[in-house]
């Protein structure tokens, strides 16, 4: 059992300011320091030319001095000055204001006690102002406030962000520059005031004012736990280019010692790529000093349009890296890790496709075969309306992943016919396939598969027939009128038995019996076992729409009726079929409302009259970011064993400013609490404060695989406490990602695993 407290404060930011945006349209918007829609800029004034309108004027042929009282407005270039009294020296262009004064430029406003204006270096100076900038709404004070076209320089001086007059934070500092063009302000001798109170001194600090971005350091976190013990990382991020950027990230942990990690990302033309690096040289909490590691590649390419690529590979050192360290790309609960490359080209008749694929097991099992590579093609003629023919190939090459002597290919080849009708009212699908696979596995010892032989071949047709009805009425209940669509299909397929026990097992599995799974050509995925059928599927699907076409509820049931036993297993005979039908299959959807959703499945077994597999969602949603969704999940004899579980997850905003949020999975067979998570936050435009707890099921699989007797779970309970300042970097206030990392990620219903 472990406790952890976890700290986030910011005191520089070099990050992109682009979620400062989302917060700045939520809040209310500052009032300008005065209007401007009452100037009145002087027509067709000459560039540099000072134009000024009073009630009064007093000009001094011999001094060239102008003295102009009551109401003035004196106009250079987009510059304007408002005050009550101006003078201004017609020879050398400068100007002086004393008094209550209003200057704008269009960039920032300012209100003060006097104005200077050196027209020589085109400067500004203005005391005991207020100033404001016009499209962020920042706004502070300084003693001594000097304005360019570039560049603001206060002395003197706060900023903040906070929209009202009496700011949660902000920033005093001896000098603060803001730059127009860089967007980007700087601060020297700084101190962080909260709540009027000085909690943080910094020399140096730059901070966004737009959405812009610039390197630099952005929020450190600091944080303790049980395992890890103290925590401190700071990022530092660098914008390399317009269309690349790249962070680094020194995580410092008191058990383990310091890692260092990365991340470089890039848009090219056509595409986008990321690079992730995390490096840990020396575990010191561990018995060994081996190094710990995660990286991870991925990018996707339009070449043409035919031609596209995609890559994405994610490898750890060990298979505790996720449960000890986290990771944004894969959650603690997985099993394995999948990594492929592609090459795609695309034709109006032909599809090919050059793959590499990998997954690797987390924990102590059977080692997969990787695929490299494969290249499969599919090409295919619409003869007549109704006829196609195609022909699909694939060359494969299997190699095992802990043992390089261990390899195997295989090629395939299919062509088939296929007959086909869709209409309005009906469809329907007429096909025969005949498939040859030989393969080589002349370098698999036959020793160790005694049942295997070096070059087996296997030819086998198939033949499927599948008819659907689409009938509809319309009907009305109460004051609204809706239609109902019903849609009865069958299909029968038949594909007969072959000896596949010489071929060896590479890239096949049992795939799932939900009600589309019923109507699939294939009990198998892959191609080393293709099973034998003598079947017939009966299935019927009916929905209800609205007036605007809007699906309301949808339920679907389905059934296979086998004439002959299927004799072909994958590892075992419980993958062969000896009944005579499968599990009857049922679907449902309801849309009660536009907030309120009902989504479940189940597999009941018709000759043991239990449930196999089931799942049930009821979700209310409020928007993309409030949700609440109870869920329960049962699956009998699952590796000799059986789950069922209840599931809670929400995001709710409570009140204008708090937001809580929980996710809590109980499993009934062990009557445990296997993840669960409570966080309430406080969330305003100026700062927000989060404080949640954390309960969940400690993944060693180290410690399985050397201790398999060891069945006792840990568990890892946490406490954590985050403080966030807005306008000073990006917002991570949201805690709709922080369910989303959790043991058990949120997924919407419609897409719920079983």
């Amino acid at each position: 059992m472990g406790l952890s407290f976890a700290l986030t404060v910011g005191f520089s930011s070099g990050a992109t300011a682009q979620d400062n945006t989302d917060f700045l349209q939520q809040c209310p918007v500052r009032a300008p320091l005065f209007v401007t829609t009452d100037l009145d800029p002087i027509d067709e004034l000459a560039p540099e030319a000072i134009g000024v309108r009073a009630d009064a004027a007093d000009i001094d042929s011999e001094t060239t001095l102008a003295s102009f009282t009551g109401n003035v407005q004196v106009q250079l270039n987009q510059q304007f000055l408002l005050t009550e009294q101006a003078t201004v020296n017609q020879q050398s262009g400068n100007i002086n204001a004393s008094g209550a004064t209003q200057f704008t430029d269009g960039y920032v406003q300012v209100s003060s006690d006097n104005f200077r204006l050196n027209s020589g270096d085109n400067r500004a100076y203005l005391a005991g102002a207020k100033y404001q900038l016009r499209d962020t709404g920042a706004h502070g004070t300084a003693e001594l406030l000097s304005i360019s076209p570039e560049q603001v320089l206060l002395a003197g001086s706060t900023f903040t962000t906070c929209p009202t007059d009496q700011p949660a934070w902000q920033l005093s500092a001896d000098e603060i520059s803001l730059s127009e063009d860089e967007a980007w302000g700087e601060a020297w001798h700084a101190k962080f005031e909260l709540f009027g109170v000085p909690v943080l001194y910094v020399p140096y600090i730059n901070f966004p004012i737009t959405d812009e971005r610039k390197s630099g350091f952005l929020f450190p976190t600091v944080r303790s736990s049980q395992k890890n013990g103290f925590e401190f990382e700071i990022p530092y991020y660098i914008n390399i280019a317009p269309n690349q950027d790249a962070t680094i990230t020194p995580r410092y942990m008191a058990e383990r010692g310091l890692q260092l990690q990365g991340e470089y990302r890039a848009l090219t033309e056509g595409g986008s790529g990321q690079i992730n690096v995390a490096y840990l040289d020396n575990d010191d909490s561990l018995a060994n000093d081996d190094s710990r590691y995660l990286w991870r590649v991925e990018h996707q390419q339009r070449w043409s349009p035919s031609w596209r690529s995609y890559v994405n590979i994610l490898d750890t050192s060990d298979d505790d890296y996720l449960n000890d360290f986290g990771s944004e790309f894969a959650g603690r609960a997985d099993a394995q890790l999948y990594r492929h490359a592609r090459v795609d080209y695309h034709s109006e008749h032909a599809q090919v496709m050059l793959r590499a694929e990998d997954f690797e097991i987390l924990g102590d099992y059977r080692s997969p075969y990787r695929t490299a590579p494969q290249l499969t093609t599919l090409f295919d003629w619409q003869t007549l309306s109704a006829l196609e023919l195609n022909l699909f190939s694939e060359l494969t090459h299997f190699r095992n992943q802990d043992n390089s002597n261990d390899y195997a290919t295989r090629f395939h080849i299919e062509p088939a016919v296929k007959l086909a009708f869709e209409e309005p009212a009906y469809d329907f699908l007429s096909e025969l396939r005949y498939s040859y696979s030989y393969y080589d596995q002349a370098a698999i010892s036959t020793q160790d598969n005694p049942m295997l032989s070096e070059n087996p071949s296997r030819t086998v047709p198939q033949f499927r027939i599948r008819g659907r009805l689409n009938l509809e009425r319309d009907f009305a209940w109460g004051d609204a009128s809706y239609q109902q669509v019903l849609q009865p299909q069958i299909q029968y397929l038949y594909v007969p038995y072959r000896d596949q026990s010489a071929i060896g097992i590479y890239d096949s599995t049992l795939m799932q019996d939900d009600y589309q799974g019923l109507f699939r050509a294939r009990r198998f995925s892959g191609l080393d076992r293709i099973a034998d059928a003598n079947q017939i599927t009966v299935g019927a699907s009916t929905s209800i729409f609205n007036e605007n076409a809007r699906e309301l509820l949808r339920f679907s049931a389905g059934q296979i009726y086998y004439f002959d036993d299927s004799q072909v297993s994958l590892f075992g005979e419980e993958s062969q079929i000896a009944n005579d039908r499968s599990d009857l299959a049922f679907e449902t959807r309801f849309r009660f409302n536009n907030r309120l959703y009902l989504n479940a499945a189940m597999q009941y077994d018709m000759e043991q009259n239990n449930t196999r597999k089931s799942q049930t969602a009821v979700e209310y949603r409020v928007d993309e970011r409030n949700l609440i969704q109870f869920s329960h999940r049962q699956v009998t004899n699952i590796l000799n064993d059986d789950i069922e579980q209840l599931g809670l997850q929400a995001v709710y905003q409570v009140k204008a400013n708090w937001q809580v949020a929980s996710n809590w999975f109980y499993d009934l067979e062990q009557k445990r609490t296997n993840d669960a998570l409570l966080a309430l936050q406080y969330n305003d435009c100026c700062w927000a404060i989060r404080v949640s707890a954390y309960r969940r099921i400690n993944r060693n699989l180290e410690l399985q695989a050397t201790d398999p007797m060891n069945q006792q779970p840990e568990f890892d309970n946490g406490v954590s406490v985050q403080f966030i300042i807005k306008g000073l970097g990006s917002d991570n206030s949201n805690l709709f990602d922080l369910i989303e990392q959790s043991l058990f990620g949120y997924r919407h219903p419609f897409y719920l695993s079983n």
